[in-house]
């Protein structure tokens, strides 16, 4: 094996092992579950962009979130993370109403006082 040179990267090396990182597909939502903000992967996934998106119900592409708080008593919904950690999958609907399965992760922040939630997509 030759050694690497000062300066030379590992993908210059070992092209093959090269590996692209994606962001993976996420809405921020606040927390009456409407939508703040898309990632780029979400564009795609969802068939919007991000100014279709904002200030839509996330509702509208996950319908099984329209009966749930995302937020109770100032945590995330208790049911949303049981559902989360065990795997349950999601129905989705796409722009061209394309219906579609997923895995949701959610994540509470909390920025200078205000609430948001960070909902990654795993489309399975």
């Amino acid at each position: 094996m030759i050694p690497a040179k000062e300066g030379e990267a590992a993908s210059e090396i070992y092209p093959s092992s090269h590996v692209e990182w994606q962001e993976p597909p996420a809405l921020t939502l606040d927390e009456r579950g409407m939508i703040c903000d898309c990632s780029k992967t979400g564009e795609k996934l969802f068939g919007y962009s991000r100014t279709d998106l904002v200030w839509k119900h996330v509702s509208e592409l996950l319908p099984e979130l329209a009966e749930i708080s995302l937020v109770k008593n100032g945590e995330l919904n208790q049911q949303l993370g049981f559902l989360s950690h065990c795997g349950h999958h999601f129905l989705a609907i796409n722009r061209l109403g394309n219906i579609f399965m997923n895995e949701l992760f959610f994540v509470l922040l909390d920025y200078a006082g205000r609430r948001t939630i960070r909902m990654i997509v795993q489309p399975c």
